[in-house]
């Protein structure tokens, strides 16, 4: 038997999943991996990768209100900085209003991150092989109420996988990503002789797939192809369908 370790982009695979009007927590997960396998192969455990936290340190109620005083308010600015006190009434309270704003949706997201660990302490308990990862943040724009991207976690991951190979914890690694980051980690890996295997997801018909890049999937010794027919028919849970 070869011992199989599956490593999933958190990220990377929630888009992709979105892309199909479906969230972690409708797939069979048990199923999928499984199905991800050669009749050899034997599936040790899936590491799960997302972010630990929200990186919210800057933006404290102090650096809000400056960044939009010079923002928005910007003929304001050197009375802010000097004489709080010169600043009209009225101008003071659109800046509280625009200050409450980012604060609100501070908030509501921190909310719904939280919220979310009890999805995926769900798929742990549905889902036996599953082990969730947490390393590093994701990074926000509260003032554009927008996500730029997590930091920390493709690094986590490509260190796992190196780190897989050079213990010789398994013998084939299923990556579920498309990022070109993981290029030079699938390269040691390959040259340490283990077995790096790409899942590519595809959607509709004709198949289009945007989350794999082209130059990774060359990398990998070889490529999982999965459609979306494949994954509503086969691996949504009941209720969801």
């Amino acid at each position: 038997m070869k011992r199989v370790v599956v490593l999933v982009d958190g990220q990377n695979l929630y888009y992709t999943l979105k892309d199909l009007s479906l969230i972690e927590k409708d797939i069979k997960w048990n199923d999928f991996f499984n199905h991800l396998l050669e009749p050899e192969d034997e599936l040790i455990r899936a590491y799960w990768f997302r972010a630990q936290r929200i990186l919210d340190t800057h933006y404290t109620h102090q650096h809000i209100e400056k960044f939009i005083i010079r923002r928005q308010f910007k003929s304001h600015y050197e009375n802010y900085k000097n004489n709080k006190s010169a600043i009209p009434k009225d101008i003071l309270e659109r800046i509280n209003r625009e200050i409450a704003i980012v604060e609100d949706w501070l908030k509501k997201e921190k909310t719904r991150f939280s919220n979310i660990e009890f999805n995926y302490d769900q798929i742990c308990l549905e889902n036996t092989s599953i082990e969730i990862v947490k390393k590093g943040v994701l990074k926000i724009n509260p003032y554009t109420q927008g996500y730029i991207g997590e930091k920390g976690v493709d690094i986590a991951l490509a260190v796992k996988m190196i780190s897989l190979s050079v213990e010789k914890k398994c013998d084939k690694i299923i990556l579920v990503s498309g990022d070109y980051d993981y290029a030079e980690a699938i390269q040691y890996v390959k040259n340490n002789m283990t077995k790096i295997h790409i899942v590519k997801i595809h959607k509709g018909i004709p198949p289009r797939n945007q989350s794999v890049s082209r130059d990774l999937a060359v990398l990998a010794d070889r490529v999982i192809n999965i459609y979306e027919s494949e994954i509503k028919d086969n691996f949504v849970k009941q209720s969801q369908k």
